[in-house]
């Protein structure tokens, strides 16, 4: 499976969104492709989406076509049309209601960050790091994008960094606001507690269709797919103290698409559980194209699977499912502070 182009692959925010937005779906009926807009999107749909044998392509096309004069209809009739050829995940945006989406996600996980910061609910020799939802200014050019997702990334390591100091025995990796967007800065960003060895290529889940399969892989510099670079320093990125140390994750019904693909990057890790409700169920990829109106269309094209092959594209029960986040958080606490690593601490 090839990224045309050269388009990141992306988990998009911008069908889970959506999905939790009736009102804001709502005011945007009146806001349709263009013309040789539509037709892209549906060929684009037709030969790449993952659900395509769910729909009638010919007659779509002749729905879409009786709808010009109705914009609300058209709008409607649009989405149902992504939505059964992409299970859901897939949308179509005008490149402000992208810019609108990414800015909710930032600050949504904003206020994450915020409250595990002043939570102190946390036993002194864990480390709590969150991974929110993040993808670079819709908009700006590929050498934008590339230095925003590079400063996110080394900020998540800075964050792991400036908490290791020495005495953390067990890690938390709290995904719970993590909605989606890029996956690889975050899976660069957290690689110090994904990885269990400084040295060596670490692979770490793949994306499946029905035509192939592409391993996700970190090495000490960068996150790379089928041993093609996706995001790197250029330099060896920040390594644990202690490598390899247990790593409790937190997820729940707002962990979607690359909150997922980051989920399941920990699944079969040594020394990894996962705690809290099940994810949103996007665990799929999504590839996002610029349309010739100048709006955006994510389309889904593969299934995420963790590093052992295990994954449907839905919903992930997590290894220990909990209800609440003071039951999550004692949980993976009580998990942790059992492991080896933190007796005797």
């Amino acid at each position: 499976m090839q990224v045309r182009n050269g388009m990141r692959r992306i988990g998009a925010l911008l069908a889970a969104m959506l999905a939790a937005n009736a009102t804001a779906a709502t005011a945007s009926t009146a806001e349709v492709p263009s013309p040789e807009a539509q037709v892209q999107i549906l060929d684009l749909l037709e030969r790449e989406a993952l659900y395509r044998n769910n729909v009638d392509w010919l007659a779509a096309r002749k729905r879409l076509a009786s709808l010009q004069a109705y914009p609300g209809a058209l709008h409607t009739a649009l989405r149902e049309i992504i939505a059964e050829s992409t299970g859901g995940h897939g949308a179509w945006m005008t490149l402000a209601r992208k810019r609108e989406a990414t800015e909710r996600s930032r600050q949504v996980g904003a206020d994450a960050v915020a409250r595990a910061t002043v939570a102190g609910a946390v036993d002194a020799r864990i480390g709590w790091v969150v991974i929110e939802g993040y993808a670079a200014t819709p908009g700006g050019t590929r050498q934008d994008a590339f230095n925003q997702d590079i400063q996110r990334a080394l900020r998540w390591q800075e964050v792991i960094r400036g908490k290791d100091s020495g005495d953390r025995c067990g890690w938390i990796v709290d995904l719970r606001s993590n909605s989606g967007g890029n996956m690889w800065p975050m899976l660069l960003g957290v690689a110090p507690l994904l990885r269990t060895s400084p040295t060596g290529v670490e692979e770490v889940g793949s994306f499946a269709t029905a035509r192939a399969s592409q391993r996700w892989s970190l090495t000490p510099t960068t996150v790379q797919i089928e041993g093609r670079p996706m995001l790197g320093f250029g330099r060896p990125g920040y390594s644990l103290k202690q490598p390899g140390a247990p790593v409790a994750v937190l997820v729940g019904s707002n962990t979607g698409s690359s909150g997922e693909a980051t989920m399941l990057s920990f699944r079969g890790r040594p020394q990894a559980r996962s705690f809290g409700q099940s994810t949103a169920g996007f665990s799929t990829s999504n590839d996002t194209r610029p349309l010739v109106d100048g709006s955006v269309l994510a389309i889904t094209t593969a299934v995420m699977k963790d590093r052992n092959g295990n994954g449907a594209g839905a919903r992930i029960t997590p290894d220990e499912p909990t209800t609440g986040d003071a039951a999550t958080l004692a949980a993976a606490q009580a998990w942790l502070l059992a492991q080896p690593a933190c007796q005797g601490r």
